[in-house]
């Protein structure tokens, strides 16, 4: 039976006030994380997609 990889997870984080940013986070599989901040959640979703297209060859989980 294949052991099957364990990817990155994405995440976006809403604002918890007004004024804050919305943040686009990367969980990774060694545990470290990052995180990047947008004025909106379509720009923090935009980024995460390009970015796990990027890590996984065109293709996201």
């Amino acid at each position: 039976m294949a052991v099957k990889e364990k990817q990155p997870a994405y995440a976006i984080y809403s604002p918890p006030t007004k004024g804050l940013p919305f943040l686009a986070v990367v969980l990774a599989p060694n545990g470290t994380v990052t995180a990047k901040q947008f004025s909106t959640a379509d720009e923090a979703s935009d980024y995460n997609s390009r970015l796990a297209k990027s890590r996984h060859g065109g293709t996201t989980h």
